[in-house]
């Protein structure tokens, strides 16, 4: 079923710090379902349960907790690493950089929740009467970018590391941070810039090392990503974080053996790689001009237009199965890459193009809403570009919410990858449902409207708030009202 055909990883890194800013206390919801739900906060109003999550406030009802626990790390959590399978290149799980700095006074750097520019610009007015005071800037800076990158808030945070590096450029922890927020946004090139430098400052700095070999496998592929990791790798005393650059280093040689003696092509927006012997060069002309156009549509569409070529990666069933090692019903993949199995076929079909596109559409929506977009909405918007219709299952699905037998929009942010194939298939519906009711009821230019508030810092429900004057709960009885019509009996 079209539904079930992809499901996006995204490569997103987590930034340590050991700051007190940084490092703060963060609760658990635990749902009857199982599912973890980790905030910076959780309180408890009669039947319902608010807690905080990227700066902004969710409710869900108090029948769906099991439990709360109190007082975890926020660093602990990442917004769908922890509900993927085993297995998965995770840049975000298996980044072992840290950046010290040093300590500082942070309650005047972030004041009541928020970075307190004007403190910041006091600072960087005093920068140039001397060392010290160059130095207190930079890191203030540091610690504002490091805030932001907490909050999954990207662009302001690439926005004070910059800060940083316009203050001193040649700062090593500021170039090293600059190029984490760049590989999370999917920026390469500058990362790649960033680091290099960083590297002639430190040339044995396994940090500048192993984000160079994520730099690099997103730009050109796992042969120099892995020269990158072992070097790195040697330069690692601890046991623990060698291991990591282990894992790495494997899955980069594993996939380098597959795609080492692959083909290739360039165009204004893609990196196509596929197998010679397997597609033509006539059948990879075809698909990388279908790639083209389907990259201005979706200009056209989403209002947006992604600085980075984006790869694309061609395998035949078995290549697809033993790189991915994904679920059986999944029959694309992006997790950074577009990679897609094209085992039989010789010209792009139409659902060749679907397949490609839904999965473009996922490269489109991580970079516009700086990887804060939650998978609903990724994935409604992946099936409508794509040329999935509703009424395929809005039949159904009606059935569905007049028995209150659905998944509440809520519970849809994280990652479908390990439901089942009916509970993926009903998420899925679902999220074709609510963005098909968005463009309907709200107009079409509302759906890149809410991935740019994402982009922008927004939490999904000040987004939705701002964009459409509503909240989830109401947003789910309107989906209800809206099946009813169209396709109740």
């Amino acid at each position: 079923m079209l539904w079930m055909r992809a499901d996006l990883i995204l490569p997103t890194l987590l930034v340590s710090f050991f700051l007190a800013v940084v490092s703060a206390p963060a609760d658990v919801i635990i749902l009857k379902n199982g599912r973890r739900i980790v905030a910076d906060s959780v309180t408890e109003a009669g039947d319902k349960v608010i807690y905080e999550r990227f700066g902004g406030d969710v409710t869900i009802p108090k029948s769906l907790v099991d439990r709360i626990e109190k007082g975890g790390s926020a660093l602990r959590r990442s917004s769908s690493a922890s509900r993927r399978r085993t297995g998965d290149l995770d840049p975000g799980k298996n980044l072992p950089t840290e950046i010290r700095l040093p300590d500082m006074d942070i309650g005047s750097i972030v004041r009541d929740g928020a970075v307190d520019e004007q403190y910041l610009q006091t600072l960087a007015r005093t920068a140039n009467t001397g060392e010290m005071e160059r130095q207190n800037a930079v890191n203030a800076h540091l610690v504002a970018a490091s805030f932001e990158a907490r909050k999954q808030r990207f662009n302001q945070a690439s926005h004070w590391a910059e800060q940083a590096l316009r203050l001193s450029r040649r700062d090593f922890n500021a170039l090293l941070l600059a190029a984490q927020i760049d590989i999370i946004r999917q920026q390469y090139g500058k990362a790649i810039d960033h680091l290099l430098l960083a590297e002639r400052i430190e040339p044995k700095s396994p940090d500048a090392l192993t984000l160079l070999g994520h730099a690099y496998y997103y730009s050109e592929g796992p042969e120099k990503a892995s020269r990158y990791w072992k070097q790195a790798q040697a330069l690692r005393p601890d046991e623990k974080l060698a291991q990591k650059l282990q894992e790495l280093i494997q899955q980069a040689e594993r996939e380098d053996q597959v795609e080492g003696g692959f083909a290739n092509a360039r165009s204004g927006q893609f990196i196509l790689n596929w197998e010679g012997s397997e597609v033509s060069d006539l059948f990879s002309r075809e698909i990388l001009a279908t790639l083209e156009q389907q990259y201005r549509e979706l200009e056209f569409a989403l209002d947006y237009s992604p600085r980075e070529p984006i790869m694309v990666i061609l395998y035949t069933a078995r290549q697809f199965m033993d790189i991915t090692q994904v679920p059986g019903w999944v029959s694309a993949l992006n997790d950074g890459k577009i990679r897609v199995p094209v085992a039989g076929l010789s010209s792009v079909t139409g659902e060749l193009a679907g397949v490609l596109k839904h999965e473009m559409v996922h490269s489109f929506v991580y970079r516009q809403a700086q990887g804060r977009c939650p998978t609903w909405l990724h994935e409604g918007l992946a099936q409508m570009e794509s040329g999935d219709r509703l009424s395929r299952t809005g039949p159904a699905l009606a059935k569905i919410y007049s028995e209150s037998r659905h998944v509440p929009l809520a519970e849809l942010e994280g990652s479908f990858m390990e439901l089942d194939s009916s509970r993926a298939g009903l998420a899925y519906a679902e999220s074709l449902a609510a963005v098909a009711m968005i463009r309907d009821q709200y107009g079409a230019y509302q759906l890149p409207y809410l991935l740019k508030l994402l982009g922008q810092g927004s939490s999904i429900t000040a987004a939705i708030r701002s964009a459409l004057r509503t909240d989830y709960k109401d947003m789910d009885a309107e989906l209800g009202s809206y099946l009813n019509r169209r396709y109740g009996r």
